[in-house]
């Protein structure tokens, strides 16, 4: 029983998750993104008489079917690259990555997470639809490039925020007078506006069938940003409704993934979800409110069945 753990290492959730392996004595091996070139060889088949091949990591030779489960959270190899690399080293790094992760798509194991159901991810408005599916409420929203039909929705639907429609991250930010001074450069970029939910912000990691609620208090719109726009944010423990957990568990079925984290906006007993992450950076919870999510996560990479 092998897992591999594949991304950046010097990333908080990567330390993160191998510190709890060590500490769960698990057998593992980490697959560096930045060392990909240098420490790792794959070569695998796949055949009318099923999967085979190997991963030869530092030296190590591992049998693919020896890997029972995998945690991967690559990055774009743009944005970590040594300025010193060359473009070839550039590429064949993008090339292993490639080829780990059409390998992750067949391979009879644990994957946190598939990249098909990961993809949801790449659209929005198509993951609002999977949203309302799990039961959820969502903010009535517009998405548009027509600056008079934006002004339109907000006179019906009161203050907005906007944000992106794709995975990239953005810094969500309300429809102020400031803004609205620029409504004009939405002719060059659709974007995604939505009525501002009131109440309090909540973050649920669903593992398996394991739950963190964090509850987060912030006066900033994006408690992300909330030094930058010079206010503050709270974070705690929360625990979760039974109808909330239903609901969680139910979206991170409906999403087929194993590890996910669920934004929400609780206002009073209703709970709009905002959108779900299929790689969370779970890290900068943790270290606030202390909670086992590493350890948790590292237990379900272990033994699936023992996370409840």
């Amino acid at each position: 029983m092998v897992t591999l753990v594949c991304g950046v290492a010097r990333e908080e959730p990567v330390e993160m998750l191998v510190q709890s392996l060590n500490d769960l004595g698990a057998e593992y091996y980490l697959l560096d993104q930045e060392a990909l070139v240098d420490e790792v060889e794959l070569r695998w088949q796949i055949s009318d008489n099923g999967i085979k091949g190997h991963i030869k990591v530092r030296g190590d030779v591992i049998n693919i079917h020896e890997v029972t489960s995998v945690y991967h959270r690559f990055m774009n190899p743009e944005d970590i690259h040594n300025p010193e690399d060359s473009i070839n080293r550039i590429n064949q790094n993008r090339s292993i990555i490639r080829s780990l992760m059409d390998l992750f798509d067949v391979l009879p194991a644990r994957i946190v997470n598939r990249r098909r159901p990961m993809m949801s991810n790449n659209s929005k408005p198509y993951q609002a639809m999977l949203i309302k599916k799990a039961g959820f409420a969502i903010a009535d929203t517009i998405i548009t490039n027509n600056p008079k039909t934006v002004m339109e929705f907000a006179a019906w639907n009161g203050p907005l925020i906007y944000k992106s429609i794709s995975s990239v991250r953005s810094i969500v930010d309300s429809l102020d007078e400031g803004s609205a001074s620029r409504i004009d450069s939405i002719a060059y970029q659709p974007t995604q506006f939505q009525q501002k939910i009131e109440g309090f912000n909540l973050r649920v990691h669903v593992i398996g069938k394991k739950l963190f609620g964090t509850k987060i208090t912030s006066s900033a719109v994006d408690y992300r940003y909330a030094a930058h726009q010079g206010s503050s944010t709270n974070m705690r423990p929360y625990e979760l409704t039974v109808e909330l957990t239903k609901k969680c568990l139910n979206l991170a079925k409906i999403c087929e993934l194993e590890f996910i984290g669920i934004d929400l906006i609780i206002n009073e007993d209703k709970a709009y979800c905002l959108e779900v992450n299929p790689s969370p950076g779970y890290s900068y919870y943790q270290n606030i409110t202390k909670q086992p999510i590493s350890d948790t996560l590292g237990q379900y990479l272990m033994e699936p069945d023992s996370v409840s």
